[in-house]
């Protein structure tokens, strides 16, 4: 209410300031007239001035009738003096609140907080380092999305998103000095009963297969361990040995104090605040103001291979990978990018093989396998000394070509003594 008492007091004023400027005209005319008649004025001077201010009244022509002139109202100019004006401010300015760090869950806040997770993000805060894990992010991006995917399916730990990075730079033909291969890095030995590998098959080459593997592993460690952070290092080490790492601390179950006790090896010890240093950077990438996108959008919008949604065709002969990609008038190296797990570029001989297919793709699988001619049980060849692709090729009666393809090798290849070649038999 008081507000509007001292609006419409600032009103009055304007009004009543502009009005007296206009009344102090016309009473100037009267003064001077008055003034004249009183004091004997010339006629001419007050007919002057009379004529001036008619002709200002002219100009205004706000009223015909002469304005009286406003007495103040002391009463009105005393209610003002004690009247509170609003402050008038200029427009707040919109700031835009700084990015807040997002929790990773199974992740507690003093285990990002140690010094060995902290190591490493600032090794990746580093301009060469961010670079690096972007790339590696990015170029993986198709891969990426499904191991979130099937972590989040999994009600697994986000951070395991970020697990192949550590593994193998998200790599999916990866292979390590100590044999391990993949995108998920699975040795030899590890394989069963998760993977498939023999001499027409390495499904660890394969990184939606090798995935499934990946995560079933790491759930089998967590119900072992109770514990992911014991689980996720376990993958790196094995179950023995973290297991023999906590009977040597006298059973305690936590990784850190095993990791700074210094009863695991220093690639173990590491592994983990690694994997929580890239996930950190990763998840909060706009808290560290550095450029790594989540492709939430695409992730959203998971489409074809992103998500693991394709065709399949099972087949239960030798068929060639790269023929039947001619039949069917797609681009072979797609067809090899879906199936990496065929080593020797043929599905295996005698065994059911599931080859997976561009979705939407697979009458025209079942059309060109259907004007196809399996190849034969290849024969096993140990190559010795004084072979060569021409002669081993016009001893069994094929082509170097069809030798080469079926090995996965080029026309000129030397050939290593002792090394197998798998000889088509027609």
């Amino acid at each position: 209410m008081r507000k509007i008492i001292v609006i419409q007091a600032l009103l009055f004023l304007c009004t009543s300031a502009f009005c007296q400027e206009v009344v102090s005209t016309g009473s100037t005319t009267a003064s001077t007239g008055s003034t004249t008649a009183s004091t004997g004025s010339t006629t001419a001077s007050t007919s002057s001035t009379g004529t001036e201010s008619s002709d200002t009244a002219e100009q205004l022509s706000f009223t015909e009738e002469p304005m009286e002139e406003v007495a103040p109202d002391d009463a009105f100019i005393d209610l003002l003096k004690t009247a509170v004006i609003p402050e008038i401010h200029p427009l707040d300015t919109i700031e835009e609140t700084p990015p807040s760090h997002i929790a990773i869950s199974f992740v507690s806040d003093e285990a990002l907080a140690k010094p060995q997770v902290e190591a490493f993000r600032k090794m990746y805060l580093s301009p060469k380092w961010s670079a690096l894990l972007r790339t590696y992010l990015e170029s993986a991006m198709e891969y990426r999305l499904y191991v979130r995917k099937a972590v989040q399916d999994a009600k697994m730990p986000e951070m395991l998103e970020y697990l192949p990075v550590v593994e193998s730079n998200y790599k999916t033909n990866a292979k390590s000095s100590s044999g391990a291969i993949g995108m998920w890095q699975f040795m030899a030995n590890s394989v069963w009963p998760f993977l498939t590998l023999n001499d027409f098959v390495d499904e660890r080459l394969d990184p939606w297969k090798s995935t499934e593997a990946a995560l079933k592993k790491l759930t089998d460690n967590y119900n072992f361990f109770n514990d992911w952070l014991l689980a996720i290092g376990a993958y790196n080490c094995g179950v023995g040995a973290m297991n023999r790492a906590i009977k040597r601390a006298g059973g305690v179950k936590d990784f850190w104090y095993l990791a700074e006790g210094g009863f695991l090896s220093k690639q173990t010890a590491e592994y983990v605040p690694k994997l929580i240093a890239i996930a950190d950077l990763a998840i909060n990438s706009q808290y560290y103001g550095i450029d790594i996108p989540s492709h939430d959008e695409e992730f959203e919008l998971l489409e074809n291979e992103k998500n693991g949604n394709f065709d399949y065709i099972t087949v239960k002969k030798a068929y060639s990978i790269n023929q039947l990609a001619q039949e069917m008038r797609l681009d072979s190296a797609t067809l090899k990018r879906l199936n990496p797990s065929y080593t020797m570029g043929m599905t295996h001989p005698s065994k059911a093989s599931e080859i997976r297919l561009p979705l939407g793709m697979k009458q025209s699988a079942q059309d060109a396998l259907a004007n196809m001619t399996p190849v034969e049980f290849p024969i096993k060849y140990t190559v010795v000394a004084g072979d060569s692709l021409w002669s081993i090729s016009r001893k069994y009666k094929t082509t170097v070509s069809a030798i080469c393809e079926l090995n996965g090798i080029k026309e000129n290849a030397i050939l290593k003594i002792g090394k197998i070649l798998y000889i088509p038999s027609k």
